[in-house]
């Protein structure tokens, strides 16, 4: 029998943290909260753009264009929710994640598009965008009727 030994090697993090005079988790954490508050508004500049991106797209005429549409869709509101996760907005990153779930309902099923729930999504990611962090019940509401929309439409929550 063979018996196949590995070098084991000691990440990085692991020897800051056993070293002396490393870091803490605590104060690990506190910098990483500092590093990300410091690119906040970078990141919600970039979630504006993605935004924009899609509420300038008009329905298409064709079905080759339907599909780069989708497709750019699709691309767009990954965008949103890359860019507004690291700063917790969650209802963004929610309505995002339901247009990405739209465009997959509609390229699994071959069924088309219905660019008019598109133009409530983006209304809502526009909504949210703008509210402010303390408005904690008038997201809950945004995103609350967006997913009844959703639901009477397919059936089920989005």
């Amino acid at each position: 029998m063979t018996v196949i030994t590995h070098a084991r090697r000691k990440s990085r993090l692991a020897k800051l943290i056993d070293s002396a005079g490393g870091v803490t988790v605590g104060v690990a954490l506190t910098r990483a909260r500092q590093n990300i508050a410091a690119l906040r508004e970078k990141g919600l500049e970039e979630v504006t753009r993605h935004i924009d991106a899609l509420a300038g797209l008009e329905a298409p005429t064709d079905p080759e264009a339907t599909v780069r549409s989708l497709q750019h869709i699709y691309v767009s509101a990954n965008h949103v929710i890359d860019a507004a996760h690291p700063f917790e907005l969650d209802e963004i990153c929610a309505v995002a994640l339901s247009l990405c779930d739209m465009v997959d309902r509609a390229s699994a099923n071959g069924a088309t598009f219905d660019w008019r729930i598109m133009a409530v999504h983006i209304q809502s990611l526009r909504l949210l965008n703008t509210l402010p962090a303390d408005a904690v019940k008038e997201r809950e509401q945004v995103t609350a009727h967006l997913a009844e929309m959703v639901a009477r439409k397919f059936g089920q929550a989005g």
